[in-house]
């Protein structure tokens, strides 16, 4: 049986989580995790049962005991959601796509009108995803620094940074349309309510370059804890990409690992990081799922005679 999880399920919800259930999936704040540990139990339980914490799950349960659980998040906006965790009890990996499918109803509760996952590459729930309605949109590499630290001097960045202000979103979002593909912009965002609405509200050190009243570089640094992770959005060329790289590495210089996630049309930014001691330690999909049709704006259009 799927249902929605419930203040009552607290005890077999603990039960549950003490098993160690596989986690098959993943976002963006939580990359570096090697897997599911009792120790994330309190937050997990406050974001699922609190209300008002803009999210809703889902549990599988089985002879009363939960077999499988997945959790949504909103992203930055109410019509765009994440799937943040999806978490299946070993030997039960089968009940994947009944949440899945399931997701839809939970969803439009929510009033959702977009899905978004990300999973390994490799994974069999990439499968049962795609039978769930999902599509892929993007494919993601996850870069993380080597053993041995980057220990050149600390760089000055090539252009003047300043933090993102409020009144930089639609520079960020014209920067976004100019640097992604469309086929990547059809599903996250082709107008600007519909990216602002699905980009994460993960908490990071945003820095911004502004040329003639163009944003050209967008920086997302995230320390958490000993690691970090950075990503860089912009059109300039290598040489100023390489030295936005060795700008991010010195601000996080200390922690270990470092990661970078980078998406599949920025081979540039891959191909730098390679040079500068990272290794691609994973593959992501990433999938989506429209659960509402758009409507197009009326427009005007030449009379025939």
């Amino acid at each position: 049986m799927i249902r929605s999880l419930r203040v009552a399920d607290v005890a077999v919800l603990l039960l549950f989580l003490g098993k160690s259930p596989i986690n098959v999936v993943k976002v963006r704040d939580r990359l570096s995790d090697k897997g599911w540990e009792l120790g994330s139990a309190v937050p997990l339980l406050k974001g699922c049962l609190v209300s008002g914490d803009k999210r809703c799950s889902l549990v599988y349960v089985r002879r009363g005991l939960i077999q499988g659980l997945v959790c949504l998040r909103s992203c930055r906006g109410p019509s765009a959601w994440e799937i943040e965790r999806l978490l299946l009890a070993a030997g039960h990996e089968e009940c994947c796509l009944g949440l899945l499918e399931r997701l839809g109803s939970a969803a439009d509760e929510v009033g959702a009108g977009r899905l978004f996952l990300r999973i390994e590459s490799n994974s069999h729930t990439v499968d049962m995803a795609r039978q769930a309605g999902f599509s892929q949109h993007l494919t993601e590499y996850l870069y993380r620094l080597g053993e041995e630290p980057w220990v050149e001097p600390p760089p000055e960045p090539p252009v003047v940074l300043r933090p993102k202000l409020s009144t930089d979103e639609y520079g960020l979002f014209r920067l976004y349309s100019a640097t992604v593909p469309l086929r990547v912009r059809s599903v996250e965002g082709m107008t600007f309510e519909e990216w602002h609405q699905s980009r994460d509200r993960v908490a990071v050190r945003e820095l911004v370059f502004e040329n003639g009243g163009e944003i050209t570089v967008l920086l997302r640094i995230r320390p958490e804890g000993m690691a970090g992770q950075f990503d860089i959005v912009t059109d300039l060329g290598s040489t100023e990409l390489g030295r936005l790289v060795d700008y991010c590495l010195s601000v996080l210089r200390g922690r270990n690992p470092i990661y970078c996630l980078v998406p599949e049309f920025q081979q540039q930014l891959r191909s730098i990081l390679e040079e500068r001691s990272f290794r691609q330690v994973a593959e992501y999909c990433c999938l989506s799922k429209q659960l509402v049709v758009r409507v197009r704006e009326p427009q005007l259009v030449p009379l025939s005679a």
